[in-house]
């Protein structure tokens, strides 16, 4: 079993927590992440789109990784790791023309930063592409058969995805290899008793802050994608490992969408307090249905076929 024995008898704790300001470019790890309705303020809150509003993700746009976006202050920085494009500095905010897109069949509205933005992202990226952001009021619900009456930026789903140490470490074993946690873009790393256990994690609470399990993250090709390079793993790793144990029908999961009770401030180091225990979903069957019934159990099914288009971070 991965796991030390301080592990087992400890509480669950915080050991890591990412911003991801722009959706699909490079994280920042932070020492404290704040929580407003959305999930972690200035998480997701800028989108790269076409001209046509379809959003441009690692799926289809691996080079993304290879940009570092931070928040400073009031503006938002952007680095191209090449450094053949200089760095950029943009307020915070936008209030450029209003443009609609889909983020898997969901719609969702954001307004075009600036015409430097574009042209900084569309010579990084080679081709004509819009930087958005978010305003509050375009935010869009969470999937109510889930997580009724919350809402999200330009996540997939959710506000908030949690992965844990031990989960990560027993990945490494099965596939024989380190896996990066990068490749996951959680918010939250956390350790855990044992892997998966943070599938039973209906409720917990961090801070004074309630948290929710509500779904299994489905896991797709931005698994394979090096956060430094931007370039496709050889091996298809962690999903060829995944697909081995972490399987439901076509999907793979790894770590658990959550959405979030109140607002306030979580830090790496904050112990974590498991309030209740069940059986997170992966699908819209009844409670239990789609989740681990056992957590040391893997999940596994009869079914080959992986898609490498879903994901729920």
């Amino acid at each position: 079993m991965t796991g030390s024995t301080a592990a087992l008898n400890s509480p669950p704790r915080i050991v890591g927590l990412w911003r991801y300001p722009v959706k699909g470019m490079r994280g920042t790890p932070v020492e404290s992440l704040e929580l407003d309705e959305l999930g972690p303020r200035f998480d997701r809150r800028w989108i790269v789109a076409r001209p046509d509003g379809q959003a441009v993700t690692q799926r289809d746009t691996p080079l993304l990784a290879t940009i570092k976006a931070r928040r400073d202050g009031d503006s938002l920085h952007l680095e191209a790791t090449d450094r053949r494009t200089a760095p950029l500095a943009i307020p915070i905010g936008a209030a450029g023309e209003r443009i609609r897109l889909r983020i898997h069949g969901a719609a969702i509205h954001g307004r075009v930063v600036s015409a430097e933005a574009d042209a900084w992202i569309s010579e990084v990226l080679g081709a004509k592409r819009h930087l958005l952001h978010l305003s509050t009021e375009d935010a869009r619900a969470t999937d109510p058969a889930f997580a009724a009456g919350h809402r999200t930026s330009f996540t997939d789903g959710y506000p908030v995805l949690l992965a844990s140490q031990a989960s990560l470490e027993e990945l490494a074993r099965r596939a024989g290899r380190t896996i990066p946690i990068g490749r996951f873009r959680p918010n939250l790393l956390v350790t855990a008793p044992r892997p998966h256990d943070e599938d039973h994690w209906r409720r917990f609470a961090v801070a004074g802050i309630v948290f929710r399990g509500v779904k299994l993250c489905a896991r797709c090709s931005v698994t394979t994608v090096d956060q430094r390079s931007g370039a496709l793993d050889a091996d298809q790793e962690p999903l060829r490992s995944l697909a081995l144990y972490r399987r439901i029908e076509s999907l793979v999961y790894f770590g658990v969408n959550v959405v979030h009770e109140g607002q306030g401030r979580i830090a790496v180091g904050d112990d974590i307090e498991v309030l209740e225990r069940g059986p997170v979903p992966s699908t819209a069957r009844p409670a239990g249905a789609g989740g681990v019934t056992d957590s040391h159990t893997p999940i596994s099914s009869s079914h080959t076929t992986i898609s490498p288009h879903r994901t729920e971070a």
